[in-house]
């Protein structure tokens, strides 16, 4: 799998040529332009904070969204340099060892910084966000865990993002964290590790 993976990454990067020209690049990353995406991936519970039996969970997932670049290219000639973009997701996790119970949310509340440099097919990026969403893993598997149907949704995460003529390619780690705030009990929460490969056109 890993040798799989590794071919994959390196066969897209050389296959797609590097910007050409600072205006290609400042024109495909100015402020206002807007892009579609996804991500398909899997996602792990994990007990955090530790001390508490959690219940151990898997699911796939597909999350759908929406970019607009707000800055165009800032901090220019600097190792910060990069763009922040508004990202908006939706999303489907769906179990895959109990009887595929779902999760449906949406969050509108997400940025997404790309460090960016024209000399690089490439680029890192950080992505933080939050939002809500309505599942029935309260039901039997995680009845500890969720109080509620209702749940509010936090997102942290890193990617590398593999840049085509037309569109790009990512990598990406999330964690992510469910949770109704209290509005119900119990309500610990849940913590999941998320990998996932994304793509933008």
């Amino acid at each position: 799998m890993r040798r799989i993976l590794f071919f994959w990454i390196v066969t897209v990067v050389i296959a797609n040529p590097v910007f050409v020209g600072a205006q290609n690049f400042s024109d495909r990353f100015a402020k206002g332009n807007t892009s579609f995406g996804g991500e398909l991936g899997f996602g792990h519970t994990f007990n955090l904070p530790p001390g508490k039996d959690r219940t151990d969970l898997s699911f796939a997932f597909i999350f759908p969204n929406w970019q607009k670049n707000l800055t165009g290219i800032i901090a220019p000639d600097s190792l910060l340099q990069g763009a922040l973009y508004w990202h908006v997701e939706a999303g489907l996790a769906l179990l895959t060892h109990r009887d595929h119970e779902y999760l449906i949310g949406f969050s509108p509340v997400m940025v997404n910084y790309k460090f960016l440099n024209s000399q690089r097919k490439w680029a890192p990026n950080i992505l933080l966000g939050a939002g809500f969403s309505m599942q029935d893993w309260d039901d039997t598997p995680a009845e500890y865990e969720l109080g509620s149907e209702f749940q509010f949704l936090l997102h942290g995460g890193v990617g590398v993002e593999l840049f085509r003529e037309s569109g790009t390619y990512s990598l990406n780690y999330r964690l992510f964290h469910l949770s109704n705030a209290g509005i119900e009990k119990p309500n610990i929460g849940l913590n999941s590790h998320v990998f996932s490969l994304g793509f933008r056109f």
